[in-house]
């Protein structure tokens, strides 16, 4: 039944854009493997000039933010990609088993690029990288943390567009880079606003 529910929310996402070489290239575009951490290197970078602007010179709290940020990553990493998808071994929407609604409408990715790796589809590492990234950057400039969630939600949308993730896959995957990050940022590291 459960199954069954995540399909059809699935499927209703999928098919809220049209799917035409606009939206194809710029989710593709989001969706890369590498680009999407790409983009949260570009918008970290861009922070800490914004930050160097308004306090000038690198502070012993910028140092542990940074130290602090790469550790959460690399937890995130590990929890997600080498525990929890294996464990959890749930086929990709396009990969069999399937049931009849997602056999019927999840015959390939919607791109026929390498956008959708070959593990295992739950949770989501795309969402999973994106809200902790989002979260950790938020927790530290909270002016623009609505940027920085949009930009979560956008490369989780991207997941669902082109046939890689079911809708479970990648609310859970970003509540999971979030839990991840709440409990290390609380154990570790108390950021206060900066910004």
């Amino acid at each position: 039944m459960i199954q069954l529910i995540d399909t059809i929310i699935t499927i209703f996402l999928r098919d809220l854009i049209p799917h035409n070489s606009f939206f194809n290239f710029v989710f593709s575009f989001l969706s890369l493997n590498r680009f999407s951490l790409a983009i949260w290197v570009a918008i970290i970078i861009i922070t800490t000039i914004i930050e160097e602007i308004h306090h000038p010179g690198i502070q012993k709290r910028d140092k542990k933010f940074i130290f602090y940020f790469i550790l959460i990553f690399c937890i995130q990493l590990i929890t997600v990609n080498y525990v929890l998808k294996p464990l959890i071994h749930r086929p990709r929407p396009f990969q069999p088993p399937r049931d009849f609604i997602a056999s019927s409408t999840f015959n390939y990715p919607i791109i026929p690029i390498n956008t959708c790796p070959a593990d295992f589809s739950f949770p989501s590492g795309h969402a999973a990288t994106a809200f902790t990234a989002a979260f950790v950057l938020s927790y530290f400039d909270k002016k623009r943390r609505w940027f920085y969630y949009l930009i979560a939600v956008f490369i989780s949308f991207s997941r669902i567009y082109l046939g890689c993730h079911y809708f479970f896959d990648v609310v859970f995957g970003g509540l999971i880079g979030s839990l991840i990050t709440w409990i290390t940022l609380k154990v570790k590291y108390p950021i206060t606003k900066r910004v």
